[in-house]
């Protein structure tokens, strides 16, 4: 097995420039913990301590040898500090070593989780493409002001919940991508009720967000934060709630501002019996009570069957991102002009076809696997 050569002065600091290193680094410095690690690695390398590793790949053993030396040197505040830091021959030597063994560990010895699929499998390339696109668009606007971009933000944060969940289903993680989707379902739930019924309740939303501020006790201004509680205690007064229900009044009381919901006393103040009832989701309670039990550790997270995880996980996503997908058309249509809207046709005709058509194999693929598994069972 032949060994990688140290790359010289030079090359090193052609990699750093291309790394984007701050200024203040010390490439010189840095240069000596860099090949003291790659020696030693080499070595390992060409003695084959690790088995089957053919090289070391120098600019992700640089990147280590710069994320520990800007973290070793950041609460250093003076040019003395400094001086006695580099001077300090022990610390090239012990940092080489850190960086050798995470170099080895995190890049060779990586431990992961058994994968059922890949960033490159349709069902996860198709909707990656189309979250970044949408996510791109959004991006462009005005965002984090709640009184005006607020519907505008929650799609962003549901979008960012979906990449999240895509990334877990990637790495093996089919329980913690179920618990993603669970919170893109509370996302989406609020998001359907919001656009549907626009500035009342948006406006009453807002008020339940500064109700949480106040609640956590961290409005600057006392005076106006004592007010804002009695207001809010006043109102719960209105709807004969009591100080123990102060919790689900904030989370959920902004519901009140609907008819349907303030008229009809089968609807609760919580998830199941409200915001998802109320969004017309109710179908999914199961599936999220089901997640809950993820959240809570119970002996299903421990002993779950990763096949079917991962195509509950995968097929919520569909769902969830199907609807998604409307309410960005009903945000795009009423922001951007003719060119734009046409860029989004097409590239909407061209994928969200095939989206449809995944969600649709990945569906038969469930049934399957599910009737398999119960002949399996019976025998």
């Amino acid at each position: 097995m032949s060994k990688s050569l140290v790359l010289s002065i030079e090359q090193f600091k052609s990699v750093l420039s291309g790394l984007h290193a701050p200024e203040k680094v010390d490439a010189d410095y840095l240069y000596d913990v860099y090949e003291t690690a790659a020696s030693g690695l080499n070595d390992m390398v060409e003695n084959n301590v690790f088995g089957n590793i053919v090289g070391v790949n120098h600019v992700v053993l640089i990147n280590y040898c710069l994320g520990e030396y800007l973290y070793s040197t950041a609460l250093i505040q003076d040019e003395e500090g400094l001086k006695k830091f580099k001077e300090n021959e022990n610390i090239v030597s012990s940092m080489a070593s850190v960086v050798a063994d995470k170099y080895l560990s995190l890049s060779h010895l990586y431990y992961q989780e058994r994968k059922l699929t890949n960033p490159y499998y349709p069902p996860i390339s198709t909707m990656s493409l189309y979250v970044n696109f949408m996510l791109s668009i959004l991006n462009r606007y005005e965002k984090n002001d709640p009184g005006v971009t607020l519907v505008t933000d929650l799609l962003i944060k549901s979008l960012t919940i979906a990449k999240c969940t895509l990334d877990n289903l990637v790495g093996g993680f089919e329980t913690e991508a179920l618990s993603n989707w669970r919170t893109l379902h509370e996302c989406e739930c609020t998001l359907v009720l919001l656009e549907k019924y626009k500035d009342p309740v948006i406006k009453r939303y807002l008020r339940h967000m500064n109700f949480g501020i106040v609640y956590k006790d961290v409005l600057p201004d006392k005076d106006k934060q004592h007010q804002i509680f009695e207001e809010m205690k006043e109102e719960m007064r209105g709807y004969n709630l009591k100080s123990k229900d102060i919790k689900k009044y904030i989370e959920y009381g902004w519901m009140y501002e609907i008819e349907e919901f303030k008229n009809d006393e089968s609807y609760k103040l919580n998830f199941r019996d409200g915001l998802e009832k109320l969004a017309g989701l109710s179908k999914y309670a199961s599936r999220y009570e089901l997640s809950s039990e993820i959240i809570h550790s119970t002996p299903m997270l421990i002993y779950s069957n990763k096949e079917y995880y991962y195509f509950l996980a995968l097929l919520s996503l569909y769902e969830s991102f199907f609807r998604l997908e409307k309410v960005f058309i009903t945000l795009f249509t009423e922001r951007v002009n003719e060119e734009q809207k046409k860029g989004y046709a097409q590239m909407r005709n061209l994928y969200y076809a095939q989206l449809v058509n995944i969600y649709k194999i990945e569906s038969s693929k469930f049934k399957a696997w599910q009737i398999n598994k119960r002949k399996r069972s019976a025998k």
